[in-house]
């Protein structure tokens, strides 16, 4: 799957069916969490960098920390210069990594193409340190099971042809899912070659965050704090992306991915025939835990697939709303963890590799490695 060219190509848009609809807003979860443009990450350029900035350390915070100048920090980052033995080993003790990290320090990070769900809020020195959280953890992550391909295939919105949702039914299809409901989402993605990993993103009001390498699959870092409602349905968002979207999310895009993810998870062909007429509480919680999706998801599916009309859609919001219920999600469901890198480490300790050489080869100390890569998630 190569989404190595950033250049977006814009696309015409079919116009909205209804405008009170979309006065009503299309996206789920768009209260609480949004995608970001690539113009708003600084990438970065090389290791020593990267690993800086995963570690929330400025430049002038090192130089201070090690006696080094931020001049020349500043030069060994853009790779003009280059430190002793000595000097590395300082750098290293500091950023607390082994000092073989920097073997290949002047070698440059790949710039992913990279997709977030975030807090509206989120300031943009969180974003780069995630952005580089996740960069680094590509890296470690390929360094032990090797670059990971994705079964995914792109698809092309071409003039209108197809919606969003036409396309997350070839997806369904091309996953072999029928019908149904996806019981797992995670388990699901780990088959078709994604790595997914379930991270610390709530300090940094980060929901989600994807790369995807023109050279490998993809990889998704989920906050540890998200709903697993919210979890199911920020990953499909982002897997329509990665089949939809070569370049800058832009808001049309974002719709298109929340269209994806809507039809992705709950079929509206499915949906018309699972509704109950004039639904409470009870007959959507069934409903709800079969198909993986929040209520005011539920509900939003209800509404698009003309089962409830204006005045029912916005009742049912400000029930919601007014419970506290789009916060506090009744009948909550379980988590979804992430099992196959762990699995893969597993199959190596079996062939005798230890985790310290699992480690090494990861440019990290064993008890980091081990909790950041073995430690179950509850």
């Amino acid at each position: 799957m190569d989404l190595a060219p950033l250049a977006f190509r814009r696309k015409e848009h079919l116009p909205e069916r209804n405008s009170v609809r979309n006065e009503l807003g299309r996206g789920i979860f768009r209260a609480v969490c949004y995608s970001i443009s690539m113009a708003e990450i600084e990438h970065p350029k090389s290791f020593l960098e990267t690993l800086r900035i995963s570690r929330g350390v400025t430049q002038v915070q090192l130089a201070a920390a090690t006696g080094i100048s931020q001049a020349t920090l500043s030069k060994v980052e853009s790779g003009t210069v280059d430190f002793d033995e000595d000097r590395w080993a300082i750098i290293a003790k500091e950023l607390g990594v082994p000092v073989s990290a920097f073997a290949g320090a002047n070698e440059p990070m790949d710039a992913d193409l990279v997709f977030h769900r975030k807090r509206k809020s989120t300031p943009k020195t969180a974003l780069n340190k995630i952005a580089a959280d996740l960069a680094l953890t590509r890296r470690r992550v390929e360094s032990i099971v090797g670059a990971q391909m994705t079964s995914l295939k792109r698809h092309d919105l071409e003039d209108g042809y197809y919606t969003a949702g036409e396309i997350a039914r070839k997806v369904r299809k091309e996953l072999a899912l029928g019908d149904g409901p996806v019981s797992d989402l995670v388990a699901l993605l780990e088959r078709a070659g994604v790595i997914v990993l379930r991270w610390p993103l709530e300090s940094l009001q980060v929901d989600a965050i994807a790369a995807w390498p023109s050279k490998s699959g993809p990889v998704i870092l989920v906050g540890e704090h998200v709903p697993a409602e919210r979890q199911r349905f920020t990953m499909a968002h982002e897997l329509g992306h990665a089949v939809l979207h070569d370049g800058e999310a832009t808001d049309a895009q974002e719709r298109e991915a929340d269209d994806f993810a809507a039809e992705f998870l709950f079929p509206a062909k499915q949906v018309v025939k699972e509704w109950v007429t004039n639904p409470d509480l009870e007959d959507l919680y069934p409903i709800k835990r079969k198909w993986g999706i929040s209520l005011a998801a539920l509900i939003r599916r209800g509404y698009d697939c003309n089962l409830l009309d204006d005045r029912e859609y916005r009742g049912w919001n400000v029930r919601l709303s007014s419970t506290g219920m789009h916060r506090r999600e009744p009948a909550p469901l379980s988590p979804e963890n992430p099992k196959a890198l762990r699995e893969a480490i597993a199959r190596a300790e079996a062939t005798g590799i230890t985790i310290e050489l699992l480690a090494e080869r990861a440019h990290m100390h064993p008890t980091e490695f081990a909790a950041t890569f073995m430690e179950e998630t509850s």
